[in-house]
């Protein structure tokens, strides 16, 4: 049985031509296509996470409603969970590695290590994460490659 993700994905007005939006749906579209394990975290996300690429001045927002995804230009409405860091950085978070058992970030990942530093140093910023980490872990699985 295959589903068709393509259609569950939407562009907001002016988000087809944010690079950062298209790169973004276009890799969740991907995973969800090629990693059958990664649907069952889309179909439960529900909210809005915002992702704002400092360097490039550029903003997404990402409207989960369950098993359907709203790409927008920007920031929209209050978001959840917001991503402040660079291209660089946010390209590198879709290589996060994961652990093979809860599909968690692992943490003696290289990249894992490397994000961790930079989060550190303020260089990757993520408002809202405590108080909706089950959103920030699925969205961490759906974005990984891995």
């Amino acid at each position: 049985m295959s589903a068709d993700y393509a259609s569950r994905i939407a562009f907001g007005p002016g988000a087809e031509d944010n690079g950062l939006a298209s790169m973004v749906a276009g890799l969740i579209l991907q995973n969800l296509q090629d990693r059958p394990d990664k649907r069952g975290d889309f179909a439960r996300l529900h909210g809005n996470i915002s992702i704002v690429a400092e360097d490039a001045g550029v903003a997404m927002t990402l409207e989960f409603a369950g098993d359907h995804l709203t790409v927008h230009d920007g920031i929209v409405g209050i978001p959840s969970i917001t991503v402040r860091a660079k291209s660089d950085d946010i390209v590198q978070m879709s290589l996060l590695e994961l652990t093979r058992r809860f599909a968690l970030p692992n943490p003696r990942g290289a990249t894992a290590r490397a994000i961790a530093d930079k989060s550190r140093r303020g260089e990757v910023r993520v408002f809202g994460a405590l108080l909706h980490l089950p959103m920030l872990l699925r969205l961490t699985r759906l974005l990984s490659v891995n």
